[in-house]
C-alpha cells in the first residue's frame, strides 16, 4: 500500500508543473495554518474569543501572542498590560468586540472579515444589505450570494463583503473623500518657453469622451485623457487640440501647457471641454513631453448631429474612477461633485466604479424636476440579464436638467464583457428615456 500512495504521488507531482506545485503546497500550508488557529481559538473560554477576535482588527501580532499562550491567568495578564494606562479606548474596544461577536460570529468567526473591520472602524455610516435574489433566466438552484456594503462616510472607505459558504469576505475595498488624490494635468502658469525638438509618435495615451448638451443647439463635447509620466521631477506637458469640422475646415487649434500635479510616477488625467455646434467632427490631439521630448498623438471622429433641435435629451454614459464632493481641479467639476474619468472601461473583477448622465427638459413642478432612475446589466456574449445590487434611484432636484451620479459594484459578477443600460423616467410627464453603455470585468491575475 506504502509503495502504491509514493507511486501516485509520484505521478501526480510529474504532471503537475512547478507553479502548481508551489500553488498546492501554499494551499496545504495556509490549511494546516488554520487548522491550528481554529484548535487554539476553541480552547479560549467563551468570554476570551471576542477578545482575540477583537485584536486582530487592530493587532495582528499581539492576536497571536494572545492566542498562543498557554494558560487563561497568562492571557489576563497579558490583555491587562496591552490596555494599560488606555482605559477609553480598551472600553471602546470591548463594546465594538462584544458586538461584533454577537452580530457577526454566530457561524464562523474566524473567517468572517466584517468583525475585523467592525473593531477596527466601529459602526459604518450605511451598511446596505444585498439578500438572495434568484436570477432572471437561470435555474432556480442558482442565487445571487448575500452580499453587504458598508460606508464609512467620516473616513472615506467603502467595504465590499460577500458571503462564501458561511462567512462573509472582503470583496472589494474602495476610498473617496479628500484623503483620495488621483494623479491628474493642470494648466502651467509660468513663462518659461521650451523649444527643444521633440520627437513624434513615441508618446503613448488613452482617449475617450463623452456628449453632454450645453443649451439648445451647442454641445458640450468632453474629452477625457490618461497618460503615463515616469518621472514628473521638471516636466512640462505641451496639449495642442485641432477640430475640424464636416468640410474638414479647421475651426479650433488650440495648444496649452500643462505641468503634473498630485503624483510622481503614475497615469495622470485630463479633460478638455469644447463646445460645438451639432454636427460632424474630426478631432486632433496631440501630447508634447517637454522633458523626455516625445509627443503622441491620435485621432478620431465625433457626431452631434442627435443634439439639433433639442433632440437628443439624455447625454452618454459616463464611467469614472471616482464620483465625490471633493475637488481636484474646476476641469473636472459637475454638479455632482469632482468627476475623474475612467478613459478605459476595464477593470479588474469586484472593482466598484461609477456612471454619471445628465437628462434635459424635464417636466418640473414648484421649480423641480423629479426622476426615477434604473440601471440594467447585461452579459454583452450571452445577451442575459444579470441580477445587481443597484441599482434604482429616485432623483429630484431643482431645474429642468438631471444630473445623476450612481456607484456600481460588480460584486461576484463573472470577468467578461456587459452592457449597461440607464432607463430614466420622468415621473411629472411620464416620458423615458435611455443610454446604454459599455464595460468589461478582467481575471484578476493569481
Amino acid at each position: 500500500m506504502e509503495f502504491i500512495i509514493q507511486r501516485l504521488l509520484k505521478t501526480i507531482l510529474n504532471r503537475l508543473g512547478r507553479k502548481e506545485i508551489l500553488y498546492c503546497i501554499y494551499l496545504f500550508i495556509i490549511g494546516c495554518a488554520t487548522n491550528i488557529i481554529a484548535a487554539r481559538y476553541y480552547r479560549l473560554l467563551e468570554k476570551e474569543r471576542p477578545i482575540f477576535l477583537g485584536l486582530r482588527g487592530i493587532d495582528s501580532v499581539t492576536a497571536d501572542k494572545y492566542l498562543n499562550l498557554p494558560s487563561a491567568t497568562e492571557r489576563k495578564y497579558f490583555y491587562e498590560q496591552y490596555w494599560q494606562g488606555r482605559d477609553e479606548e480598551r472600553q471602546e474596544f470591548e463594546r465594538r468586540a462584544e458586538y461584533a461577536f454577537k452580530e457577526f460570529g454566530k457561524y464562523a468567526p474566524l473567517s468572517d472579515e466584517r468583525i475585523p473591520i467592525y473593531v477596527k472602524y466601529g459602526k459604518p455610516t450605511r451598511r446596505y444589505v444585498i439578500t438572495p435574489e434568484k436570477k432572471i433566466g437561470i435555474v432556480s438552484r442558482e442565487y445571487v450570494r448575500p452580499a453587504e456594503i458598508w460606508t464609512y462616510k467620516d473616513k472615506g472607505i467603502e467595504f465590499d463583503f460577500i458571503r462564501l459558504t458561511r462567512a462573509y469576505k472582503i470583496i472589494a475595498q474602495s476610498r473617496f473623500g479628500d484623503s483620495v488624490f488621483i494623479p491628474f494635468l493642470k494648466d502651467d502658469t509660468s513663462t518659461l518657453q521650451i523649444k527643444d525638438t521633440i520627437k513624434a509618435g513615441n508618446l503613448n495615451f488613452d482617449i475617450s469622451y463623452g456628449r453632454f448638451r450645453q443649451r439648445r443647439d451647442l454641445v458640450r463635447l468632453e474629452i477625457y485623457t490618461r497618460l503615463m509620466i515616469n518621472d514628473t521631477t521638471g516636466c512640462r506637458i505641451e496639449r495642442r487640440l485641432r477640430i475640424y469640422d464636416q468640410k474638414d475646415s479647421l475651426i479650433t487649434d488650440k495648444t496649452n501647457r500643462l505641468i503634473p500635479a498630485d503624483g510622481n510616477k503614475d497615469y495622470f488625467y485630463d479633460e478638455i471641454n469644447t463646445w460645438l455646434s451639432p454636427q460632424k467632427y474630426r478631432i486632433l490631439i496631440e501630447y508634447s513631453n517637454l522633458k523626455s521630448k516625445v509627443s503622441g498623438r491620435k485621432e478620431f471622429f465625433v457626431d452631434l448631429l442627435d443634439y439639433k433641435d433639442d433632440a437628443k435629451k439624455i447625454s452618454d454614459l459616463v464611467f469614472a474612477n471616482l464620483i465625490d464632493e471633493s475637488l481636484s481641479d474646476e476641469k473636472f467639476f459637475k454638479p455632482v461633485g469632482r468627476v475623474i474619468p475612467m478613459v478605459h472601461s476595464s477593470l479588474p473583477v469586484s472593482t466598484p466604479f461609477y456612471i454619471y448622465h445628465e437628462v434635459y427638459n424635464l417636466k418640473i413642478q414648484d421649480g423641480q424636476h423629479l426622476l426615477r432612475v434604473d440601471y440594467e446589466i447585461y452579459n454583452k456574449e450571452k445577451m442575459r440579464k444579470e441580477i445587481v445590487d443597484i441599482m434604482g434611484q429616485t432623483e429630484s432636484s431643482e431645474g429642468d436638467i438631471g444630473y445623476i451620479a450612481a456607484k456600481y459594484h460588480p460584486m461576484d459578477l463573472p470577468p467578461g464583457n456587459y452592457i449597461i443600460v440607464a432607463r430614466i423616467t420622468d415621473m411629472l410627464s411620464g416620458e423615458q428615456f435611455t443610454a446604454v453603455g459599455e464595460f468589461t470585468l478582467e481575471k484578476l491575475d493569481k
